[in-house]
């Protein structure tokens, strides 16, 4: 039944994906990410898992595969399965979302991590701030172009647009087989191209399985795409008209989206002011030549909060916060020029609003996506309160990092694999509407079992 791939997360679900693929004595994971609603029912509510039981509360739920010689050490402290020797070859990162790589953190430090450069940008911006699912893994870097060998298989990583940089798919050599997996994509991103290029990539490969996501293939999608420069004339349209402070929430690590609210507030004579873990992030990202971030200090600057003290003390701050203080914006200075300023919130740090004490009839852009489940409903009804609060207006305002239905179709024409497995989509049975007069075989996935590849 060699070569085989097995779905152990993204079946049946937006997110998750931790799929592991097997040829004659090598095993690789593309990809080991948390699903957007992995243990909802369990852990929720501030129930969560125990650190001190290492990976064993996500074995009771079936959230984690019991794959022998995949975790580390302390990931298996308290649990049933014994740590081993690794028994998988390598994981193989499409890009740094954590639906994608939420669960590396667990895996076994001696197995290498393969991902695009601009992803170990990312993973070094992160890790120097906070943490990384990376950490303690040698990472090892590819860009289009490269080709790379993981024991019998060859690996053509092809770049796809999506909302963050440095996403990637895969056409994969497995012996007599060949699989391509197209990670998350979209052509309607302003990097569209990169998509068309995977496509055309591919099918010269001519792969017999596509491994394809499938988030927005369901019965309600319009088809409808709002494009990033959509976005950014509607953000330039109410940033310019507001005569008061201008807050903004979004995906910190979409560039895309950090470029375009950089324009809109340079468009109205204002100064975008971002998180300190987001000028990390675009320092490091401004070592890729392929990319165009503002420069912290210089186009951007830098929101300091108070921490222990209160008081902008070097002391109250991390070794990697302290170079922001002193040019730092405070709350005082957002006070004082709210109608210079556009300011990156996320949600967590909305507390930052009592210290700023904003003028009532500013405006809110949430620029990320709508909630789609009970949990994002709660949090999305929390924002709300916040805005109406301070007496903001909030505007919903975002372009999707997915295809549509009728586009994703498009992507299936145009690989031409004879086999197809959806994933990271709640709707799998509805790819059978894409084979009126083909001639392909469509295979959803049932989790933890092996399926071969053609």
């Amino acid at each position: 039944m060699y070569p085989r791939l097995t779905c152990y997360g993204g079946v049946g679900e937006i997110g998750g994906n931790k799929f592991l693929l097997e040829d004659r004595g090598s095993r690789v994971l593309l990809d080991f990410g948390t699903g957007f609603s992995d243990g909802s029912d369990y852990f929720s509510g501030g129930i969560e898992p125990r650190l001190v039981n290492g990976a064993g509360d996500l074995f009771e739920f079936g959230l984690l595969p019991e794959i022998p010689g995949l975790y580390s050490e302390k990931a298996l402290q308290n649990t049933r399965l014994k740590h081993s020797d690794p028994e998988v070859d390598a994981i193989v990162l499409s890009h740094y979302h954590t639906d994608h790589t939420g669960r590396i953190g667990y895996t076994d430090p001696e197995i290498p991590v393969y991902c695009g450069e601009t992803t170990s940008l990312i993973h070094s911006a992160y890790s120097d701030s906070s943490s990384s699912p990376l950490d303690d893994h040698e990472v090892r870097k590819f860009r289009t172009g490269d080709r790379f060998r993981v024991g019998s298989m060859e690996f053509v990583p092809v770049h796809v647009d999506h909302s963050i940089p440095g996403a990637y798919g895969f056409v994969i050599h497995c012996g007599d087989a060949t699989l391509a997996y197209t990670g998350d994509f979209r052509f309607h991103g302003p990097a569209g191209s990169m998509t068309k290029d995977f496509v055309e990539a591919a099918a010269k490969e001519r792969p017999g399985t596509l491994l394809t996501e499938g988030t927005r293939v369901r019965e309600n999608d319009d088809g409808v795409n709002t494009s990033e420069s959509q976005v950014m004339e509607e953000a330039m349209r109410l940033v310019g008209r507001s005569r008061a402070l201008v807050f903004s929430s979004f995906r910190g690590n979409d560039v895309d989206r950090i470029n375009t609210f950089h324009a809109a507030a340079e468009a109205s004579g204002r100064r975008l002011v971002v998180s300190m873990k987001m000028a990390v992030l675009l320092e490091k990202l401004s070592a890729d030549r392929k990319l165009k971030v503002p420069r912290i200090g210089k186009d951007v600057g830098v929101y300091v909060r108070r921490k222990r003290t209160g008081k902008l003390d070097d002391s109250d701050y991390f070794s990697w916060e302290r170079r922001f203080l002193g040019d730092g914006v405070s709350a005082s200075d957002v006070r004082a020029k709210q109608r210079e300023v556009l300011l990156h919130l996320e949600a967590w740090n909305f507390p930052e609003l009592i210290d700023i004490k904003p003028e009532k009839g500013g405006t809110y852009i949430h620029a990320a996506t709508e909630a789609f489940n009970e949990e994002g409903e709660r949090e999305e009804a929390v924002i709300k309160n916040w805005v109406d609060h301070v007496g903001f207006t909030y505007t919903q305002l975002h372009a999707s990092g997915h295809a549509p239905m009728r586009e994703v179709k498009a992507l299936v024409d145009g690989v031409g694999a004879r086999k197809v497995i959806p994933i990271h989509t709640e709707h799998p049975e509805m790819f059978a509407a894409f084979r009126k007069g083909k001639k392909w075989k469509l295979a959803p996935p049932l989790k933890g079992e092996p399926t071969p590849l053609v």
